[in-house]
């Protein structure tokens, strides 16, 4: 994501500062706050280099909330800033997110995909990955019955599980026509208008 600094809100003597990217550089956030209290003025600066949270208190009559800003911009190299209002540039990337998945599930997707194919190959194209898939588990629990002599009740988290796969299943409509509760949707980013462009997502 590209980098900003996020004004979430601006008070006499009172700024609070909002660096998302803060949390993989911990090493900027010590000189930040080093430096915005080295600046005549400033009483007290609070980082939280996790939760990208930079708290500054002042003294409105020696330092005002511009030069503070400035301060920050300076000391992190930053020059885009989102004051209270604008549209934060990561919630375009967020909703790209939802609506194509993240790089993490789409490489994940793309290796099930690579499997399913080889399992095609393997079998001319009788059997995929997922019938495989569904065949092994049977067999699996069917041997544990027999070995056990016993039809044990499902744990807890099988049936939590198997509640979260049917809403998926059952709902699938639903969940592709609605859109991600984001602070805002950049202009053709909706659900229904990817939907229309690329198919269901999912």
């Amino acid at each position: 994501m590209r980098r900003f600094i996020y004004v979430v809100h601006v008070l006499p003597g009172r700024m609070r500062l909002r660096l998302p990217w803060l949390r993989e550089h911990a090493t900027l956030a010590n000189a930040l706050a080093e430096g915005l209290l080295s600046i005549e003025g400033m009483d007290e600066v609070e980082v939280r280099p996790f939760t990208g949270s930079v708290l500054c208190l002042h003294d409105p009559e020696v330092l005002e909330t511009e030069a503070v800003l400035a301060a920050v911009r300076g000391f992190t190299g930053v020059d885009l800033v989102v004051r209270p209002g604008e549209e934060p540039p990561e919630e375009e990337t967020l909703v790209g997110a939802l609506l194509a998945g993240s790089d993490v599930a789409r490489a994940v997707s793309r290796f099930a995909k690579g499997l399913d194919v080889e399992v095609l190959r393997a079998t001319q194209g009788r059997v995929g990955l997922g019938v495989l898939t569904s065949i092994g588990f049977v067999g699996v629990g069917v041997a544990k019955v027999i070995a056990t002599q016993q039809l044990p009740m499902p744990n807890w988290f099988n049936l939590a599980w198997w509640s979260f796969a049917t809403f998926t299943s059952v709902e699938r409509a639903a969940i592709n026509n609605t859109d991600p509760p984001t602070r805002g949707t950049p202009p053709g980013h909706s659900a229904l208008e990817a939907q229309g462009e690329s198919g269901p997502v999912g």
